[in-house]
């Protein structure tokens, strides 16, 4: 039987948050399959022994290195003593999203001025930072998802171009969130269709953790390979 576990993380190092305590649940679950929210290009470039090669250089010349996501730093360490499949299932949306690019950010810079998302973000900041993956990974987290959809329509359907910014607002996430998880859910299943193995771990940004485990429903139902999903840390 194919076991996935759902892990929901976040991209950048906060607190309890961090590459160590998610090291700390691969090692507990020893999965042999390792799917990613990365596009191929992006793992290619991160686990490539140039990448780090570039990386070191970049710190001994003083000057400021790229970004590496938290759970890239994670599985660099977890595969230095462990054999494993790292597979990308993540899409480039950027070229899709590069023509309302302006609308987009106009939109987002109504959200985030906002004095109640600005106090729900650092809410849920300090939650990330004291709870870590116990928190990103609980009801309490599916609770502040709710809130934050509710804020962020509240905040445009009140504006005096609230059509303007709410046609953006389902533009984005029709190609930021639908078409991603599906595209990321057909890929694991693709995959797990022409491979076996015992266990595997989905690491995904937490935003996505709300409407990733109805459409993994509704993909079993449809699917002729079933695999047995795991939510870490419960629902």
């Amino acid at each position: 039987m194919r076991n996935i576990t759902l892990i929901s993380t976040i991209h950048t190092e906060n607190g309890q948050c961090n590459s160590d305590e998610l090291h700390d649940i691969l090692e507990d679950i020893k999965p042999e399959v390792i799917f990613d929210e990365l596009t191929s290009d992006y793992s290619d470039m991160f686990y490539s022994d140039s990448f780090d090669t570039y990386y070191t250089n970049k710190i001994l010349l003083n000057q400021q290195p790229p970004v590496v996501p938290l759970e890239v730093k994670c599985i660099k360490k977890y595969i230095k003593d462990h054999s494993v499949e790292i597979f990308p299932v993540d899409i480039d949306i950027r070229q899709k999203l590069a023509e309302y690019q302006d609308e987009i950010n106009y939109m987002f810079l109504k959200i985030f001025k906002h004095e109640d998302y600005i106090k729900l973000e650092s809410e849920r900041d300090a939650l990330v930072a004291q709870e870590g993956f116990q928190y990103l990974n609980s009801d309490k987290f599916l609770d502040f998802l709710n809130r934050k959809e509710s804020i962020e329509k509240n905040i445009l359907e009140s504006d005096i171009e609230n059509e303007r910014l709410l046609n953006t607002y389902r533009l984005f996430y029709a190609e930021h969130r639908e078409n991603r998880e599906n595209a990321m859910i057909q890929n694991i299943y693709t995959y797990s269709e022409g491979n076996q193995y015992e266990q595997a771990v989905f690491l995904i940004g937490a935003n996505h953790k709300k409407s990733l485990m109805q459409k993994i429903i509704d993909y079993e139902k449809l699917s002729d390979i079933k695999l047995n999903w795991t939510m870490f840390g419960g629902k």
